[in-house]
């Protein structure tokens, strides 16, 4: 029998992790049971980590828990999809606008840096790398505009969107145009012309729609 690690506090959160990739990346199909009991075998700790990991992840409207019927990855809408889409559009386009007026020199600073680690992560076709680099760089940019109220909005849309946003660069010329599209946002910022960040970050979310509608429908 296989050794089980002990669980620590921060245990559940790096199993949510895990899981959470898995069903970014479409490991874990939308609609498709996540085996508890598997996840704990096959990652070596009990059920109560993973079972608090589920917990995170339902609260972030990843799955679905059903009482005496187990767990399954939530599915989203096209019609959900589009709504949500729509929504995040002028949560970062406004987010960006903010960011061009209250976000300091070393904040562009660390978008630079992110910004050149993602481009070596496209580069090297690396998806997974690229799309965390990628949702660092967005969540940087929301941090800096100074209103707690917009990252909050913006982090409970965003959590839903997280697979819709990885399929959106599966498509390499979507994913070619989202280089771009960061390019010139992070041109944008550094000029602190406010009224381009916000129309081009807003036209960027926009843009997600027309690459993933018909991989929903």
């Amino acid at each position: 029998m296989k050794s089980r690690r002990t669980p620590r506090p921060s245990l559940y959160q790096e199993i949510a992790d895990i899981i959470r990739d898995r069903i970014v990346e479409g490991t874990l199909a939308a609609g498709g049971f996540v085996d508890e009991p598997a996840l704990a075998e096959e990652l070596e700790v009990s059920r109560t980590p993973v079972r608090e990991a589920l917990k995170v992840l339902a609260f972030e409207g990843l799955v679905d828990l059903f009482p005496n019927q187990g767990c399954y990855v939530t599915e989203i809408t096209a019609e959900d999809a589009r709504q949500l889409i729509e929504l995040l559009a002028q949560l970062e386009g406004f987010a960006g606008e903010l960011a061009c007026r209250h976000g300091g020199e070393e904040m562009l600073k660390a978008l630079t840096r992110t910004h050149e680690e993602m481009l070596r992560a496209y580069h090297q076709d690396d998806r997974p790398t690229y799309f965390k680099l990628n949702q660092q760089i967005h969540d940087a940019i929301v941090a800096a505009s100074g209103n707690r109220h917009l990252v909050d909005a913006h982090r409970n849309c965003t959590r839903r969107l997280r697979r819709i946003r990885y399929i959106s660069n599966l498509q390499r010329t979507a994913w070619a145009q989202s280089v771009f599209d960061h390019e010139a946002m992070l041109n944008a910022l550094t000029a602190r012309d406010a009224a381009a960040t916000r129309r081009i970050m807003t036209e960027h979310a926009a843009d997600i729609w027309e690459t993933v509608r018909a991989s929903l429908a």
